[in-house]
């Protein structure tokens, strides 16, 4: 696009070519009813006096490279001169924004914005919709692109804070407050995810979410259950007797390699290396779109190497012995993998209340902080553990662990101590003694 054109609707040249006279342009001009003006048929168009008088029309280039025309009216000459101006500096200088992008409603726009993400998982997509259906489209679904405020996204973000805003949600639940990672992925990811795509095809100028402030992700130690090594022992001796013996092994793995849940029932044999005392993480059980369970990758989208314990490696050897490369390491009692879902009520939750810590908060995912915490206790860094776990940062490991770490300040500074005292002179008799300062009275 490189030019606006602007139609006078009302007035046309006659048959000849001739345009409308001075006194015709001039008497419409000071008319206040067009339809009494006098002009002379042979210049009225069909649509004299009906909608506004003039016209900008433009032309774009679609996504598909169909050319398209464009266009917007005006009563007065002088607003569609401004706005011609106006429309031609913002595609001289990479601002063009479709005057009519910003009538389109937020749900459409969801759409669209979901046909993009051919590149996540189904799980992740699955989850999309669902927040979509349930917190993001009752809210604003119907509204107008134009008509949405970072101030409104602001009340709305207090709102999901506190537990009061219009929802959609299953069966006879009621709004409750959500947590702050649960309202970034709302606001941070979703909503602002569609109203970048917004952004990209040029329907708005700028992202109103991008500066929306969230409740802070403060992990409490409340929030996290670390169990001791005798506690995880018992938990898997009673995992071991509500079920098998790899039950048990797989509560210690869980403990002392710190994977998530369904990475290590994705593990195959071709996976680990017990030589080394390492195992790749290849892969992850995830949900299609109909909610079965299939392989994918693990969580960010990248294979990473993890340690195993030496004490861990000859039950190892006596679970894999004999199988196939693509035999799973932690099977089910028919062969294949075991659903966690089913392995949750058929073993971990016999064996939390064979040990008393039903009523205790504890999960299996407190396996996995449980390995956090033994590690940060015997000196893991902040970047090793990043990479045993799978963190996409280390902030991320940082955030979550960081009142694990303890205050060495008291360390530091007598390390640099050390350091600096070999370069510190001690013998005092190296040094010039100090002349006494003179008083001048007595010396008088």
């Amino acid at each position: 696009m490189a030019r606006v054109f602007i139609d006078d609707r009302w007035l046309k040249a006659d048959a000849d070519g001739t345009p409308p006279s001075a006194s015709a342009t001039k008497a419409l001009a000071n008319a206040k009813d067009p339809m009494k003006a006098k002009v002379p048929q042979k210049w009225r168009t069909s649509l004299y006096g009906t909608g506004k008088r003039w016209r900008c029309r433009w032309y774009v280039i679609d996504d598909d490279g169909v050319k398209q025309q464009k266009s917007k009216s005006f009563d007065l000459l002088g607003d569609a001169e401004e706005f011609s101006a106006a429309l031609e500096d913002d595609v001289r200088r990479g601002r063009y924004i479709d005057p009519d992008g910003g009538d389109k409603l937020f749900a459409k726009v969801a759409d669209s914005w979901l046909e993009t993400k051919i590149d996540v998982k189904d799980s992740t997509l699955l989850r999309y919709k669902r927040e979509l259906r349930c917190y993001i489209l009752p809210k604003w679904g119907r509204k107008m692109l134009r008509e949405i405020t970072r101030g409104d996204l602001q009340r709305w973000v207090n709102s999901l804070t506190v537990g009061n805003y219009p929802a959609q949600l299953p069966g006879k639940r009621q709004p409750r407050p959500l947590s702050p990672r649960s309202i970034r992925n709302i606001v941070k990811v979703v909503t602002a995810g569609i109203l970048d795509h917004a952004v990209e095809n040029k329907w708005i100028l700028d992202n109103p979410a991008r500066t929306v402030k969230l409740p802070k992700t403060v992990v409490k130690d409340d929030d996290m259950v670390f169990l001791t090594i005798d506690e995880v022992e018992a938990l898997a001796k009673a995992a071991e007797n509500a079920g098998r013996d790899v039950d048990g092994l797989l509560v210690r793995f869980q403990a002392s390699v710190g994977t998530r849940i369904n990475e290590a029932l994705a593990l195959q044999v071709q996976d680990l290396n017990l030589r080394k005392g390492t195992a790749r993480i290849r892969r992850t059980w995830t949900r299609n779109l109909e909610g079965k369970l299939e392989l994918g990758t693990p969580k960010n989208g990248e294979a990473r190497t993890v340690a195993i314990p030496d004490f861990l490696i000859e039950p190892l050897e006596r679970q894999i012995r004999g199988c196939a490369k693509d035999d799973f390491v932690f099977r089910a009692p028919r062969g294949g993998a075991i659903d966690d879902g089913n392995w949750r009520t058929r073993v971990w939750r016999k064996a939390l209340e064979h040990v008393g810590m039903d009523d205790e908060g504890v999960t299996i995912h407190s396996l996995r902080h449980t390995y956090a915490s033994i590690a940060i206790a015997n000196g893991a860094d902040v970047k090793t553990l990043q990479k045993q776990l799978g963190h996409a940062t280390a902030t991320m490991t940082l955030d979550t662990y960081a009142a694990l770490w303890p205050d060495r300040l008291d360390n530091v500074a007598h390390a640099v101590s050390q350091a600096w005292q070999p370069h510190i002179k001690n013998d005092k008799s190296d040094k010039p003694e100090k002349e006494s300062p003179v008083n001048l009275e007595q010396a008088a």
